[in-house]
């Protein structure tokens, strides 16, 4: 992915990320997908994000919108991150889909350019008879800072999808990610 940030003025930042994804060790298109999302740094330590995605797979095209809430808690060298989202998924002709996602992350700051982290998200599915767990994820990575404010991050996720089938998806997912700020 590669993605660009920008502060805007009364505590807003515009954040937009372009990403490719690949299967089958990089051989197979698996989608690609813009998104744009708009924050709020309510106070030192929470923010509230908007983000909207729009989507490519090969067979269908899905756009989703969200609503999150994050708080970060540092007490130097580690911070504690928690993010809960509601997320609403766009397909045609399907009933929008609807989740509870939430995630908490451990990051480290080893000086002032590599920051390694570790990360657990559950996703609920939202209006069922007892919004079940449908997919829970399991990520570690590092993200440095490079010169000129831009940042690279590597990373390593597991994810089990559609749980609530009788042979649900593991997936493992290699990650990386290029930002700059402007």
């Amino acid at each position: 992915s590669i993605g660009f940030e920008k502060k805007l003025p009364y505590s807003l930042k515009l954040e937009f990320e372009q990403e490719l994804r690949l299967k089958d060790q990089l051989s197979t298109f698996n989608q690609t997908f813009s998104e744009i999302s708009l924050s709020y740094k309510v106070f030192d330590g929470l923010k509230i994000n908007i983000p909207y995605r729009y989507a490519i797979f090969e067979d269908k095209i899905k756009q989703r919108l969200s609503f999150s809430g994050l708080y970060k808690y540092s007490f130097k060298p580690i911070s504690l991150k928690y993010r809960t989202r509601f997320q609403r998924t766009y397909e045609k002709d399907k009933t929008p889909e609807d989740l509870i996602r939430n995630k908490f992350t451990i990051d480290y700051n080893l000086g002032k350019k590599i920051e390694p982290y570790v990360s657990g998200e559950l996703f609920h599915l939202y209006n069922t008879d007892s919004d079940q767990l449908d997919e829970y994820r399991v990520s570690f990575g590092f993200a440095v800072d490079l010169p000129r404010k831009k940042s690279i991050k590597i990373f390593y996720t597991y994810k089990k999808e559609d749980i609530t089938k009788s042979s649900p998806d593991e997936i493992n997912v290699f990650g990386l990610a290029y930002s700059f700020k402007i």
